[in-house]
């Protein structure tokens, strides 16, 4: 019987995972890719908008040649730091199930041998937001040219490249575009680009536009994407243009909404698109718990590794603190 089974490796899983090493709970961590599998995925020019001190987990130190750091730099970092505490971390091992069983649950994965099942006290969710980004909702966002997100550039030198979105994602990709040779054009829904763009990208960005090295449409709709074009409605000034956008490849930038699907079969109560949670990250099933932007639904702009590493920790205090007081006074964990 284990203590506490972590749902995720990213920086807050791990961050809870060392917590839990401390509070001398038995912990092992679940995670379906590789470790830090989002930053993995990031694209690999990343700059991080927090400095280094402010992401750091368990107390290690994170050293960078930059004031702030890069997403190389974070791989590395994290890597180190659960080598170093010596976390049980069972990479490409994704749990299919959570289910309640008599004061515990029982944890149900698939990893490259098949399928198996763990028996936890507690449960603790850190699956994060990157694997579900919202969707536009119109014909041809299927297609094999739309993506979401940007890796590399060099495959789009020389392509006329339509980037959806308003926020940091979309402008960064619209310089790095730029700057890399492809022919750009940024489709945003409101009447400008969100004044909290980091600020050293928004100027920049705005005088590309300026000086007509970006294009920019503002007050539009995507009402569709073909193989070869974007189809928009122009809201503003002219309501009701229709205007069709070369596009050799479609960048979509609109946001994520928190990995929820495994709390939702579970039946954990919501409240509109977020898990109704305690003061310590409970959710409403007793013993589980939520840490970082996997308790917040659409609301990921707020929730960040700063924030989510503090989550993490105080929901494993409260674990710790039961399983203490269960032992002091022989009443069964479920009734403390």
């Amino acid at each position: 019987m284990w203590d506490l089974v972590i749902v995720g490796a990213g920086p807050v899983g791990l961050a809870a995972a060392i917590e839990a090493k401390r509070a001398n709970l038995k912990a092992v961590v679940l995670e379906k890719g590789t470790i830090v599998n989002t930053l993995y995925r990031w694209p690999k020019e990343t700059v991080f908008f927090s400095e280094a001190k402010n992401i750091e987990i368990g107390g290690h130190p994170f050293p960078s040649l930059y004031p702030k750091p890069t997403r190389r730099e974070a791989l590395q970092y994290y890597r180190r730091v659960a080598e170093n505490e010596e976390l049980d971390i069972r990479i490409y091992t994704e749990v299919i199930g959570i289910h309640p069983d008599r004061g515990h649950f029982r944890v149900d994965y698939r990893d490259r041998d098949g399928e198996g099942t763990l028996q936890s006290r507690f449960v603790l969710v850190a699956t994060g937001y990157y694997d579900n980004p919202n969707r536009l909702g119109v014909p041809g966002e299927e297609l094999p040219h739309v993506r979401y997100g940007l890796d590399e550039t060099l495959p789009y030198w020389k392509q006329h490249v339509v980037v959806i979105g308003g926020s940091n994602s979309a402008v960064e990709a619209a310089l790095e575009l730029y700057r890399a040779g492809a022919k750009v054009r940024v489709v945003h829904h409101a009447a400008e680009i969100r004044p909290r763009v980091k600020y050293w990208l928004k100027p920049d960005f705005e005088n590309r536009v300026k000086e007509g090295a970006i294009g920019l449409l503002l007050n539009t709709r995507v009402l569709e994407i073909t193989p070869r074009e974007v189809v928009v409605l122009e809201k503003g000034e002219g309501a009701g243009a229709v205007r069709r956008l070369q596009a050799d490849f479609v960048l979509v930038h609109i946001g994520y909404k928190a990995v929820d699907e495994l709390l939702r079969r579970v039946g954990v109560e919501f409240q509109g698109d977020a898990p109704l949670l305690s003061e310590t990250y409970e959710t409403s099933i007793r013993g589980l718990f939520v840490a970082g932007s996997a308790g917040f639904g659409s609301d990921t702009r707020t929730v960040f590794i700063e924030n989510g590493r503090e989550h993490a920790l105080k929901a494993v205090g409260e674990m710790a603190d039961r399983i203490k007081a269960a032992s002091l006074t022989s009443t069964p964990l479920s009734q403390v």
